[in-house]
């Protein structure tokens, strides 16, 4: 575990590691491979929330992700010939980590964000790389790798559900951001925003204004939703199964399907978000 703390320690510190040691670690690295998972779990943790989160790049020069997190040494073999791109899969990943705070949640998700892009690319007759459905793929692994490691169920849901949004296009309207806020959750939301931020600031120059300018226009979008407390999900809504209950509904399954219908309507028009006006929707 010496050898991973070894890492960890430069990365907190801004050490640069001495040859010897890096040699030493390079011919011990399989010795990883009788530590438990939590104890490597909470050196790549203290790595990834340091002030050089990108010091895992020494991790796999010196061999030690490729027995603990082999899936980021394919990252570093991948990679991108495309206008938007202009480092390799892994480098790509390393530059995005310093972009977001130092949060677990988040440096994870950069950690994750494209971990599916090598079994996704594909080369067009051009020669230009594609990662279509990299995202869906990369939330599979995710998963698979934060398990491995023994992560908590919470922080391998928040992971995963960044790393299946961090590439979805949101429209820049109220109503779009009102509809990504409900799908994605209202405590996520915020973060995704950081990874697309972060996403954008590691790859090429290419459109990189637009993108930041869209990137804009959604927060501040969002803020207006928010300073106006708008409806995003169910428990906003102004009326719950007890009020279409009261209001002659049978219990069962169409509650849950009326609310949803409810919730579709007001995420459309926020202004509707009133409890009469639901209940005559519903003819109750």
């Amino acid at each position: 575990l010496r050898m991973m703390r070894a890492v960890r320690f430069c990365a907190q510190l801004g050490y640069i590691m001495e040859e010897g040691t890096k040699e030493a670690i390079k011919e011990l690295a399989p010795m990883l491979q009788k530590i438990s998972a939590e104890r490597i779990q909470v050196e790549l943790v203290k790595l990834l929330v340091s002030d050089h989160p990108d010091y895992l790049r020494i991790a796999y020069e010196t061999g030690i992700t490729a027995q603990v997190l082999p899936e980021f040494d394919i990252c570093m073999q991948a990679k991108q010939n495309n206008l938007h791109h202009c480092y390799h899969v892994g480098e790509h990943i390393l530059h995005t980590l310093p972009y977001v705070e130092a949060d677990k949640i988040l440096r994870l998700t950069m950690l994750f964000h494209d971990i599916g892009k090598p079994q996704t690319m594909t080369i067009d007759e051009e020669g230009i790389t594609h990662n279509h459905g990299h995202a869906a793929l990369g939330e599979e692994i995710t998963v698979q790798i934060l398990r491995r490691l023994k992560f908590d169920n919470d922080t391998i849901d928040r992971v995963r559900k960044l790393v299946r949004y961090h590439d979805q296009k949101i429209d820049s309207t109220a109503k779009g951001v009102r509809r990504a806020v409900n799908r994605i959750g209202e405590d996520l939301f915020p973060l995704l925003l950081r990874v697309k931020y972060a996403d954008v600031m590691a790859q090429s120059d290419y459109q990189r204004s637009d993108k930041l300018h869209e990137l804009e226009t959604l927060q501040k979008i969002y803020d207006e939703i928010v300073e106006r407390q708008e409806c995003l999900s169910l428990k906003d809504l102004a009326v719950n199964g007890r009020d279409l209950i009261a209001a002659g509904m049978e219990p069962g399954k169409e509650i849950g399907a009326a609310l949803q219908t409810l919730l579709d309507d007001v995420l459309e028009n926020p202004g509707h978000n009133q409890k009469e006006y639901l209940l005559s929707v519903l003819s109750l």
